[in-house]
């Protein structure tokens, strides 16, 4: 390898060494947002490749290899995209923030994140073909050389003085017509050994990566389809992690059933809700459950935000909005109970540079409060409604048990006929209602509604039992007119009387309540209109009493 030339004697203007301890050890709090960044570039030269059909899209490949020997680790990427030119390939890979990507076209567009690496190998060396071209580059930064330019303590050096001296550059004849990119960082360090840790590289891949759902993923369909619908397909792209003789495939975490904090209670997605506003530029999806507590699994936990089908942030970006909706931003807590995904389409809407939020500008502070009033609002209002909606689902299974035992196997007679229909009429208007169900499987929705129903159908075919008629003889039948005739004769009489009375007997009653005055009497105005006299009567008894009691009246 040759070392190039690269002086800042031209130039009054120091950009220093130090520089670049903000591009790579100061810019990610996450370790693993490095390796985030190489699959975001291959990501890109992907679609680039396919956009020109130099690759179709079903053979866009990114394969991860973990290699060990003794204690020396390496992690590799590599894609199968355009590759870089001969002729610009040094160039592109050792500029700064000079990146000519499209902002609108690409996920990665500030040409910052290759540099990435450089904090967590001993050698970074990327490794490139053009298609079409018979010779390939490599570039290899010395990592640990660079890290001592801006240790602490370190004397300021020019960066293009520095990146001179820790990097070198060769070309390579392959003229067996492939095109790709390969990053290895050679020899981890530090927190970069985390890299080959599979329990922790796997679910951060799963997390970010622009990847299909799992197979198994019951609602998948539904939710490309409304991406298509939106006249964005979600992009995708196939990645494999390679682990001596191991292959894995990585897909979105996302499953149909999770372990929750509620012992021994899973959250059981039954259904989605999709979300759309093309003018302010976004689209995305809830799961629907029976919400019974937090959902465990830190891979899926909240509502997530993707850009390009990456993820931007995590969970925390959803419960920050949350938390402006109390002031004691309590509603944040909830935002764990439910799974979903944020597509952001707004181009004015960009990640910022640590790709941890969104520049914040009009269109993101626009599309914030479109969120937070169509999604977050939602998931609050289902998680804090969840147990009373299981428990009124649990009522009308018992309910419907009730009344199919309640029907004859022959006859019935009127008032039970009526009684049931009253009881079923009242459990069908409650599931027909979708306030009073939000967030119910709509299966076990649909099937007590069934359930109801089949029991009016049972009903109405059972013939009504008419009560015998009563046989009287000729004596009786004259007595019982002739008693009826004085009946109504004193009824006659006695009816004003008698109203009077009762007017009477009514006024002396209210009179004599204790409750006749004040706010108590407003109380007993409203339990009379909604339960009846009597019942009113006894409620407000209990009332006065407890009040006595505790020496408020």
């Amino acid at each position: 390898m040759k070392t190039p030339t690269i002086s800042s004697a031209a130039s009054p203007i120091q950009v220093g060494s130090f520089f670049l301890e903000t591009l790579t050890t100061g810019m990610y709090e996450n370790p693993f947002d490095c390796v985030r960044e190489y699959i975001q570039n291959s990501f890109d030269a992907l679609r680039d490749a396919v956009a020109t059909q130099v690759l179709k899209e079903e053979d866009a490949r990114i394969a991860i290899t973990l290699s060990t020997r003794g204690k020396l680790h390496s992690f590799s990427i590599k894609d199968n995209g355009t590759g870089i030119p001969a002729e610009k390939a040094f160039t592109t890979l050792v500029s700064l923030g000079a990146s000519r990507k499209n902002p609108q076209q690409h996920a990665g567009f500030r040409g910052i994140g290759r540099l990435a690496g450089i904090a967590y190998c001993s050698k970074l060396r990327f490794t490139t073909k053009f298609a079409g071209e018979a010779q390939g580059t490599v570039v290899e930064f010395d990592c640990g050389l660079l890290r001592g330019y801006f240790s602490p303590g370190a004397t300021p050096v020019d960066v293009r003085d520095v990146v001179s001296k820790a990097v070198s550059t060769s070309v390579f004849d392959d003229t067996l017509g492939e095109h790709y990119t390969q990053v290895d960082l050679m020899n981890l360090v530090n927190l970069g050994e985390e890299f080959v840790d599979l329990e922790k590289l796997l679910p951060y891949l799963e997390q970010v990566s622009p990847v299909e759902y799992r197979a198994d993923f019951a609602h998948a369909d539904q939710i490309r389809a409304h991406a298509v619908g939106q006249g964005e397909p979600l992009p995708t792209v196939q990645i494999e992690v390679r682990h001596r003789k191991d292959r894995l495939p990585i897909n979105k975490a996302y499953r149909n059933s999770y372990s929750t904090s509620k012992k021994n209670l899973y959250s059981k997605l039954h259904s989605v809700k999709v979300f759309s506003n093309k003018d302010l530029g976004w689209f995305g999806w809830v799961g629907l459950s029976n919400f019974p507590g937090e959902i465990l699994d830190p891979t899926v936990a909240g509502v997530r935000f993707r850009a390009k089908n990456i993820q931007i942030g995590n969970f925390e970006l959803i419960e920050a909005i949350a938390e402006e909706l109390t002031p004691q931003g309590s509603d944040r807590r909830l935002m764990p109970w439910a799974v979903g995904e944020i597509f952001i389409t707004n181009t004015q809407v960009v990640p910022n540079a640590r790709r941890d939020g969104f520049e914040d500008n009009k269109a993101w502070r626009a599309l914030r409060k479109d969120v937070k009033q169509e999604v977050v609002k939602l998931v609050i209002k289902l998680a804090r409604s969840s147990s009373g909606v299981r428990s009124l689902i649990k009522r009308l299974a018992e309910a419907l048990a009730r009344q199919k035992a309640r029907l004859p196997a022959s006859k019935i007679v009127p008032a039970l006929k009526v009684d049931i229909e009253t009881e079923v009429g009242k459990s069908l208007k409650i599931l027909n209602d979708p306030d009073k169900v939000l967030g119910a499987d709509p299966k076990e929705v649909s099937a007590l509604a069934a359930g109801f129903k089949d029991v009016l159908e049972r009903l109405n075919q059972l013939p009504v039992e008419e009560p015998p008629p009563v046989e009287v003889s000729g004596d009786e039948e004259q007595d019982a007119e002739q008693q009826d005739e004085d009946e109504t004769s004193v009824d006659a009489e006695e009816v004003e009387e008698e109203t009077v009375d009762t007017q009477a007997e009514a006024e002396e009653t209210q009179n004599s309540d204790p409750w006749n005055h004040g706010v108590l009497a407003q109380v007993f105005i409203v339990l009379q209109a909604e339960l009846g006299e009597v019942e009113a009567r006894r409620l407000m008894s209990l009332i006065f009493s407890r009040a006595q009691q505790n020496g408020f009246a």
